[in-house]
């Protein structure tokens, strides 16, 4: 606002993707500006991170963090949040590693006028239902069967589908099929050379029994140009994720929609550690949940006798705070049937995993997320523990479901080979990579770091963090542009050549 008049510049009216008029599972968001009012909105669980930045009577939205520190948005960190991150590899609630910035919430709207802003939206606590395991299965597989039945109708253009080992993916092509519906392929990353690892055996599998065309993209990868790239990509607001790069690249240039499997997991079934969370959380424990939570994490990421994860080595003496402030989170669950699945979904599925959909495979034409469904998600979400507890859900469903499939094992049941080496060419042009980019950061003293064997964390962790704390380091418009442009360079240069093994 400038002496009662708003200014505005940017994309007057924007949205992510095509429109339906359908309701159908996909991350969305939007928004619209008439000369008179803001309005912005995304999707009901609010898994399209849209960001927004006020301050000082000035607003700014964007799909991308830093294309709002390139126009001009304050820097200042959000220490907390960034200690959270650090200790559990995600940020939690709306937070972003910038105070000022924050995302919408779930099923969040933003109207702004006259200088005034105001955001509805949050979390619906699901109500637990009274429901057998017969009547769970049956439910999950009718609910997923008529979500996947809006998608298919809504859409008639080419799919295709990243294909894991697991069940979240297996589930949406055998479900494709039975509904007389064939992706144009199937595709399947690794990092094993020709070789395939026990992800690609198991798809292959898969699609050799339905006979779908499968590609498999084993060939080694430019280590740290695919973590720059995906650090930009994903807005300095996630760990992981750079390993998918391969899928990126294979869908640049194809005019095809995709699938991806978010949220099948924590809403089918429990993880590991949801026995010993529930049982705490029926003892109001959630600080006993968060420091569960923060432990899981350091040693997933940690090398063997550390332990610790990258917390003490980028935000020491916050682990109070952060106990205390995840703990207040999973809380705010305590009346759902199960309050660690359900803080899962909102944070860390929402907050992380997110990043797939709407970024790793943002190069697609559109990405349909089938158990983001309404329906089927809040049935999952409003199930009693005691029927997810045993952790074989899923697969009762797809066996029931597709019983000419049930025979084939899911990736654990395959002999895992052994490691392969990308060859002295990959490590020499690694090499160049690593001097390319911290040159390009103004960072040349970070190149040892990068090349050599990690001291604290594991090889892909120790890539995310130290990259993430280079890139907010001194982080202003200026940086911010830089770093967007050279992301952009990296894709340009990015590999040709994907696909190692194919039918």
């Amino acid at each position: 606002m400038d002496d009662g008049r708003a200014e505005m510049s940017g994309v007057s009216a924007w949205q992510s993707g095509p429109s339906f008029d359908v309701p159908v599972g996909r991350l969305f968001a939007r928004w619209d500006w008439d000369g008179a009012t803001l309005r912005a909105e995304v999707d009901p669980f609010g898994f399209f991170n849209l960001y927004v930045y006020e301050k000082a009577g000035r607003v700014m939205i964007s799909p991308s963090l830093l294309e709002l520190v390139a126009q001009g948005a304050d820097t200042a960190r959000d220490d907390l949040a960034l200690a959270v991150f650090h200790r559990m590899g995600i940020f939690i609630h709306d937070e972003t590693p910038l105070a000022h910035v924050r995302t919408l919430p779930p099923g969040g709207r933003l109207v702004w006028s006259e200088g005034r802003l105001e955001i509805t939206g949050g979390v619906d606590i699901p109500v637990e239902r009274q429901i057998s395991r017969e009547g769970v299965v049956e439910g999950m597989t009718e609910y997923f069967r008529a979500g996947m039945a809006r998608i298919l109708h809504s859409y008639d253009g080419p799919l295709a589908l990243p294909l894991s080992g697991g069940r979240d993916s297996r589930h949406i092509l055998l479900e494709m099929l039975h509904q007389g519906r064939r992706p144009e392929a199937c595709v399947t990353f690794h990092h094993n050379g020709v070789v395939m690892n026990t992800e690609a055996q198991a798809a292959r599998m898969v699609c050799e029994w339905a006979g779908v065309p499968h590609h498999v993209l084993g060939h080694a990868r430019p280590r740290l140009a695919d973590a720059l790239r995906n650090v930009v990509m994903t807005s300095l607001c996630a760990d992981e994720h750079a390993q998918m790069m391969p899928l990126h690249d294979y869908f640049l240039g194809r005019d095809i929609a995709g699938f991806d499997g978010i949220a099948g997991d924590i809403l089918t079934n429990p993880d590991g550690d949801a026995e010993r969370f529930y049982q705490l959380a029926m003892k109001d424990d959630y600080v006993g949940i968060a420091r569960g939570l923060v432990e899981g994490h350091g040693g997933v990421i940690s090398q063997p006798g550390w332990g610790q994860g990258a917390g003490p080595l980028y935000s020491p003496g916050m682990d109070r705070e952060v106990l205390e402030h995840i703990g207040r989170a999973v809380a705010a669950y305590a009346d759902a049937p199960d309050p660690y699945q359900v803080f899962w979904m909102y944070h860390r599925t929402r907050r992380e995993i997110n990043f797939v959909p709407q970024a790793i495979l943002e190069s697609t034409k559109m990405v349909f997320c089938p158990y983001l469904d309404e329906p089927f998600a809040r049935f999952c979400m409003s199930l009693p523990y005691a029927v997810t507890r045993d952790q074989k859900l899923h697969n009762d469903c797809i066996a029931r479901a597709y019983p000419g499939y049930a025979d084939i094992p899911f990736a654990e049941g395959f002999a895992a080979p052994a490691p392969q080496s990308g060859g002295l060419r990959h490590k020499l042009r690694s090499a160049l990579d690593v001097m390319r980019i911290c040159r390009k950061l103004g960072a040349l003293g970070e190149v040892r770091a990068f090349i050599g064997e990690p001291a604290e964390l594991k090889r892909g962790p120790d890539t995310a963090y130290r990259l993430h704390d280079l890139c907010l380091s001194g982080l202003d418009t200026v940086k911010a542009r830089a770093l967007l442009d050279l992301a952009s360079e990296l894709e340009a240069a990015r590999p040709r050549h994907l696909i190692t093994d194919a039918i």
